[in-house]
């Protein structure tokens, strides 16, 4: 018996109710990011897979995108099971809608399996979720009385994140200038040193010092410490903004204002914004790869949005005081989707840019492990990797030029047949086969294709399939990504940028799992762990039962580094 075990083993006897688990999940952050790119920014998870076990390499969902795979992280199965299949998984009932329906898998209207944190709230265990997919709106499976769930991306986007100029503003005969941001109008007026930002309805303001760029990496000083204070905006949804002047001359000036996102949370929480300040979402990308802001502007913003998602995860600490908190990063998905391609061909600046937003992740990381005292766990988890990809595949024309439109359709790395249980599905049981042996026929006929794979051979493997899963899943080679384009030429060329969704066998698209804590032996490995293995541990070391529907099992099957 391992040591490892042993120790799990003994949890299981030893009362746990002073121990805590934190969950912590980073988008995007592939393991081999983390052991091989090499992330050397990662000091503090580094650490933990010194003092702790982790795993080389976690088997994400089947396509390895964010929703599904983090559904499968929080609910101990996959999308055949709690019907979050993809980004954008067809619409159930089969029989109500057709099958080039599809529903926001970030949402959790399809979701029908019960997440870790409702599991341990009706085991007596109180619980915070703090920012997770599938967490709005609030349904039996996410939500339950002593599982306090926050989600501030599925809900209502008042205004996105947006960069003023006299260009874009309405000049006033004083000289200020009126923006709209969402349904409020700002005045914007030039005051000493920087401007002055006040919303029109409301009265409050803020001062924007005009201040250079930032030019020290965020190591040890303050995040986003070149921004305004935040403004709170009550209505029609209560937030806060924050600003930053990023240059300003006597008649021009650049001006970034964030996002305006209701926040949602089950229980009142009134006073987080005045007590943690606003809640930000994903950083401006849209600004970035526009060229509105340059890449070290972006960055600025990341610290921001790193920021302030850590405060508020501190703040329901303090507040509810959990023995599970769950909370959540958008990075280095965000900045990765950009940057890994170039960094990894030997870009200089591509990589000095990713070590920034490492280290604004590091200095997150730093936060959290602060909020776990010595006989609490610290677990870090991911949901997929990134690949770098300079070639598009237009799937939706391979299969119209094989005589399957209507019949077959794109589905995330995977086809889905339009069968009889759809809304006007055409496509009987018996002609079901014909139809993927034409589709796997025309696709194979691609050589970009490598492998594929069928629910009825490798769903208990993958979880695919089920009600709201593809007929027939694929990979593609190294540089290449599908789409569901479905006229011009079969492969285009594309700008390189970071692609996933790949087939979870690929190391590449591998996750995380590192955990520490008082009853896990120091340097020892987790082999064969599957993104449904998760919850399974979480609910261990808490000492409960997993959630109903897991399919997952604590790794219990470890062995020493060293």
């Amino acid at each position: 018996m391992t040591g490892f075990v042993a120790a799990l083993l003994a949890a299981c006897v030893i009362p746990l109710q002073a121990q805590r688990v934190i969950l912590v999940s980073f988008d995007g952050l592939g393991a081999q990011t983390l052991f091989e790119d090499p992330a050397a920014e990662l000091s503090e998870l580094k650490e933990s897979v010194r003092r702790g076990a982790s795993s080389p390499g976690v088997q994400t969902a089947f396509p390895s995108t964010t929703a599904n795979s983090h559904a499968a992280i929080w609910t101990g199965c996959y999308g055949d099971i709690n019907y979050i299949t993809a980004n954008n998984p067809p619409a159930l009932p089969r029989a109500g809608h057709t099958f080039a329906e599809r529903v926001n898998g970030f949402r959790a209207e399809q979701l029908n399996a019960e997440a870790i944190w409702v599991t341990a709230a009706k085991a007596g265990v109180r619980a915070v979720a703090h920012q997770p997919t599938q967490g709005y709106p609030f349904t039996r499976f996410n939500a339950a009385p002593s599982a306090v769930v926050m989600n501030g991306y599925q809900t209502k986007l008042v205004a996105p994140h947006a960069l003023w100029t006299p260009a874009n503003g309405r000049r006033q005969g004083d000289g200020s200038y009126l923006f709209q941001h969402g349904p409020a109008t700002f005045r914007v007026r030039r005051i000493q040193g920087g401007v002055e930002v006040a919303e029109q309805a409301g009265g409050a303001a803020v001062r924007v010092p005009a201040l250079p760029a930032e030019n020290e990496p965020p190591r040890e000083r303050p995040l986003a410490r070149r921004f305004s204070e935040g403004l709170f905006v009550a209505a029609p949804a209560p937030a806060v903004l924050y600003f930053r002047l990023f240059t300003q001359s006597e008649g021009d000036f650049r001006l970034y204002v964030t996002a305006w996102q209701e926040l949602a949370c089950s229980e009142p929480v009134g006073a987080i914004f005045q007590q943690a300040g606003g809640f930000l979402g994903n950083g401006p990308s849209a600004l970035l790869t526009s060229g509105k802001l340059t890449e070290e502007e972006y960055l600025e913003a990341v610290e921001l949005v790193t920021r302030q998602m850590v405060r508020h995860a501190e703040w329901l600490d303090r507040k509810f005081q959990p023995r599970l908190l769950q909370s959540y990063l958008p990075f280095p998905d965000e900045f990765d989707h950009e940057w890994l391609p170039a960094s990894r061909e030997g870009s200089a600046r591509h990589q000095a840019w990713r070590r920034w937003g490492f280290m604004a992740i590091n200095r997150a990381a730093a936060e959290y492990r602060r909020l776990a005292g010595k006989e609490d766990y610290l677990l870090w988890v991911s949901d997929h990797g990134m690949a770098a990809v300079d070639h598009a595949v237009a799937v939706g024309r391979i299969l119209k030029d094989a005589g399957l439109e209507g019949k077959a359709n794109y589905l995330y790395n995977s086809i889905l047949v339009n069968t009889a249980e759809w809304r006007g599905g055409t496509v009987s049981g018996e002609e079901r086969r014909q139809v993927l042996e034409q589709a796997r026929s025309a696709l194979a006929a691609v050589p970009a294709f490598t492998r594929f794979y069928a629910p009825e051979d490798s769903g208990s493997r993958f979880g695919i399939g089920g009600p709201a899963g593809g007929d027939l899943y694929f990979d593609l080679a190294p540089g290449y990504a599908a789409s569901s384009r479905g006229d011009g030429e079969v492969i285009v060329s594309t700008k390189a940028r970071g692609v996933h969704g790949f087939s979870p066998e690929r190391a590449d698209m591998k996750s995380i799992c590192i955990v520490e804590g008082p009853q896990i032996a120091a340097g020892t490995q987790l082999n064969g762990m599957r993104a449904i293995d998760i919850a399974p541990l979480v609910a261990q070391l808490l000492g409960i039962e997993p959630p109903p529907t897991a399919q997952g099992r604590a790794p219990l099957g470890v062995r020493s580094r060293r």
